[in-house]
């Protein structure tokens, strides 16, 4: 096995050579490009197995390679040190193997799936569609094994620009280029901060890199241990700092509150693209970052608190907004954005399997439903509002069975994957809740959550699969081929199975060991422990609780989530499940109107960057040009004032300069009189 890593840098660089074929070859090139992207992904697919079961099977359990070096240091892991190195490399672990493949089977499928859905008549820019999903996949499979933070910052940012390319596809309507410069400069704000904290990281601990014994993580973990000082700030305050500056990119990357504003509107882009990139890929990469980072968070409990709370608001606050909806892909965008909140929920109160477990399934079950919405608006002739579809359950089973099961993975019904994973990142939330109070308020939140989920999620399968038919294009559907319905049978059944890679709940109350993925991804397996952020159970610094027993507050915990999730089904089944179906949501009144408006966000967004920065803005430019840039004007203009009048005596008649000569000569006599009186 050792001779198959000298294969891994293959995983990135299969799309990044379909990209270039793409780019250059992809108009004479059968399907525009499309073949290569399959080849290239299907390529990183199976190197990814290879790397998943390499590590499963190794002795150490991960793989880690300094590929090279391109600024030498010699003093890594030495707090205030000039002298940092950074380099190019690759950590393959548990947690890495895992989102390779995620990321290169869901990239895979969506190639598959965009052979028939991007071949509408007339579609133009198929290569530079092609190529955008290849330098996409590529920079997202670079991103997933970079072994450094610097590294992972410079791939996290060429993401951001392959979502603004892809987003923006059909850049000659006015909303697609609207919505990805919105995406762009959104995701653009969180990375700022971001790129202070890389800054900061690497200035404090001499290096960025995530593990070993030189690794950030391990300095910032000795500093703590001596209880030095760091910048004026004792060690755990000043990881703290650092730790949520990085989390601004984070936010911004996983459409957190306040900066997921953008991903609703990235529904411009083709629906492929949002399988691929804002539910199982893209906008995984932040959670990824803090599930990466886990260990050095886990040395913070305000930084923690900080990522639970904002992962609970956020799981509420979309759900709420998802419910009013009524375009398909809407109300997908609205549940991304609250999924990946209860998966920042999870990793907040040390939930690290847990919220890894729901990454997983998330990315199987979303982009399910996002390609499963896109065979949706091929039947409907690229229609996406649900009140003029329905009916369509008997016109296309393959596509209402799939959908189905990722509408009941997202809801968290059992024994669909997503209620695992939903339901350990509540119980985790729950027992640390008990002994902190604002852990309790996140899981309040989070819970709330879930009726609103189930309730948006059923409201969506009746209104577009039940009743009748309420337009003539519901009544003759457009078919779908075979590129649209194999995608979604095998993310159809990683929907429903998924969930048994982690039956952690099930294997407390019966008494079994502990499942695998929890086994493995715990830091329990082979060599693990030498990498040191994986040392969770040990760091995280949150008590935890119980109402009773451990198996009582599971079964409580499980039991009041599964039926607020039944609950929001079955309002949803009363409301919407009848053969004409009325707008029940618009008789909320003004919270209708607030929740259509998304709290007003965008409004709130515009009036701050209108009202208060842009003014603001204009004050300093006019301090800077009246007072800073005046002061210099002014001693300039002396200058220019006094050569002005200088060179006037510089007239070229000899004459002139004769007459200057005895004139100066006289004053000097003058002078030299006056101060020779004055000394004698």
């Amino acid at each position: 096995m050792e001779g198959l890593f000298d294969y891994a840098p293959a995983i990135a660089l299969f799309p990044l050579a379909a990209f270039v074929i793409a780019l250059a070859f992809g108009p004479k090139l059968p399907k525009k490009g499309a073949i290569p992207g399959i080849v290239a992904t299907g390529g990183s697919l199976l190197l990814s197995l290879a790397m998943l079961a390499a590590v499963a099977g190794g002795e150490e359990g991960y793989y880690h390679e300094t590929l090279f070096t391109w600024a030498a240091g010699d003093a890594a892991g030495e707090i205030g040190t000039d002298a940092i190195e950074f380099t190019f490399g690759i950590l393959i672990d548990p947690l890495a193997a895992l989102m390779l493949v995620i990321v290169s089977l869901v990239a895979f499928l969506v190639h598959v799936f965009s052979l028939e859905y991007m071949n509408a008549e007339g579609e133009t820019g198929l290569p530079r569609y092609y190529a955008g999903l290849g330098l996409f996949t590529f920079s997202m499979l670079a991103f997933v094994y970079a072994d450094n933070l610097l590294m992972a910052f410079m791939f996290f940012e060429l993401v951001g620009l392959c979502s603004f390319l892809l987003i923006g596809f059909w850049f000659r309507t006015r909303s697609a280029p609207s919505a990805a410069k919105k995406a762009f400069l959104v995701t653009r704000f969180g990375d700022y901060f971001f790129l202070i904290g890389v800054v900061a990281i690497a200035a404090t601990f001499g290096t960025v890199q995530f593990a070993g014994e030189d690794s950030f993580v391990a300095a910032a973990a000795a500093a703590i241990d001596d209880g030095g000082q760091l910048f004026g700030f004792d060690a755990e305050t000043w990881v703290t700092i650092t730790g949520l500056l990085v989390l601004g990119g984070v936010i911004g990357k996983s459409a957190q509150f306040p900066l997921h504003t953008w991903l609703p509107d990235a529904m411009e882009g083709p629906t492929t693209v949002s399988a691929l990139i804002h539910a199982a890929t893209m906008v995984a990469a932040g959670v990824y970052l803090v599930a990466r980072m886990f260990g050095y968070y886990a040395l913070s409990p305000t930084a923690l608190a900080i990522i639970a709370f904002v992962g609970g608001f956020t799981a509420l606050f979309a759900a709420t907004m998802g419910v009013v909806k009524d375009d398909i892909k809407q109300v997908l965008a609205y549940s991304t954005i609250s999924q990946y909140g209860y998966m920042m929920l999870g990793l907040g109160v040390g939930g690290y399997v847990a919220g890894v477990f729901h990454l997983m399934n998330h990315a199987f079950f979303k982009a399910l439903l996002f390609l499963g919405s896109g065979a949706v608006i091929v039947l409907m002739h690229h229609e996406q509002d649900m009140w003029k579809m329905g009916g369509l359950k008997d016109k296309a089973p393959v596509t209402y069975y799939t959908f189905l099961a990722g509408a009941l993975a997202l809801a968290g019904i059992v024994p669909f994957s997503g209620f695992w994973s939903k339901d350990e990142i509540l119980y985790d939330a729950l027992i640390v809740g008990l002994e902190q109070p604002l852990i309790m308020a996140a899981y309040a939140m989070g819970l709330i959550a879930v009726f609103f989920t189930g309730f948006y999620t059923f409201r969506m399968v009746f209104l577009t699969f039940h009743g009748e038919p309420r337009t003539e294009t519901a009544e003759d559907p457009h078919s779908v081929g075979w590129a649209i319905k194999a995608p979604l049978l095998v993310l159809g059944v990683l929907a429903t199975v998924a969930g048994l890679a982690n039956l952690a709940p099930v294997a407390k109350l019966t008494g079994a060991e502990i499942s695998f993925l929890e086994y493995w991804l715990d830091g329990e397996y082979g060599g693990l422990e030498a990498l040191t952020y994986h040392s969770y159970h040990e760091t995280v610094p949150f008590e935890e609780g119980a109402i009773g027993s451990e198996t009582t507050t599971m079964l409580l915990g499980a039991g009041l989530s599964l039926g607020l999730a039944l609950a929001g089904a079955f309002t949803a089944h009363a409301l919407y499940n009848v053969p004409s179906p009325t707008r029940h949501t618009e008789k909320l009144g003004g919270a209708y109107d607030v929740l259509r408006s998304n709290y007003y966000q965008d409004e709130y967004q515009v009036w701050l960057a209108e009202g208060l920065t842009l003014p603001v803005a204009r004050a300093a430019d006019r301090f800077d040009q009246t007072v800073i840039d005046g002061a210099v004007d002014g001693v300039s203009s002396v200058s220019l004032f006094g050569g002005d009048r200088v060179k006037r005596i510089q007239s070229g008649i000899v004459t002139n300069y004769a007459a200057l000569l005895v004139a100066g000569f006289i004053a000097l006599l003058i002078v030299l009189g006056f101060l020779g009186g004055w000394f004698l």
